[in-house]
């Protein structure tokens, strides 16, 4: 009986032995786990950290630009606004004066002396053969309501 108490306990010891040995290496291999995941979440919340700076700026600069499309969608609104009061105030008046001065015109017409102030002699009717009679050698040029003939050249064509 002895002998199998000692063979009990030689074999409990080397069973001890091993668990413990066997303990330590996986006790071991859940530390290297375990610091290898806290290196690996470091990382992750190091990125995560960039990329919420680079969200936030992006969504200033979207903020930016939406602010500038806007002020100047107001800056165009507010230009066709003033022109467009500014044409219904001013059409009036625009008639009074133009109809006002193309009065004046007249009756300054009517009292001063007509000048020619040109350098092609005006047409009158039969004015191309007076003015091809008047310069031989040159071709006469066509005169219409006081319009130079670089204005005209698709009428003479």
């Amino acid at each position: 009986m002895d002998k199998i108490l000692e063979r009990y306990e030689r074999y409990s010891y080397a069973e001890k032995a091993l668990i413990s040995a066997e303990s330590e290496s996986e006790s071991h291999l859940m530390m290297e786990s375990i610091s290898e995941l806290q290196k690996k979440e470091r990382s992750l919340q190091e990125e995560n950290k960039a990329l919420q700076k680079e969200l936030v700026e992006r969504q200033k600069a979207a903020a930016s630009r939406q602010q500038q499309q806007q002020q100047q969608q107001m800056q165009w609104e507010h230009q066709a606004q003033t022109q467009t009061h500014a044409h219904t105030q001013n059409q009036p008046q625009a008639q009074t004066s133009s109809s006002s001065s193309s009065f004046m015109m007249r009756d300054q017409q009517a009292h001063a002396p007509q000048q020619n102030i040109c350098s092609y002699p005006p047409v009158t009717m039969g004015g191309e053969a007076a003015a091809a009679a008047a310069a031989p050698g040159q071709q006469a040029q066509l005169r219409i309501g006081g319009l130079p003939p670089w204005m005209l050249s698709h009428l003479n064509a």
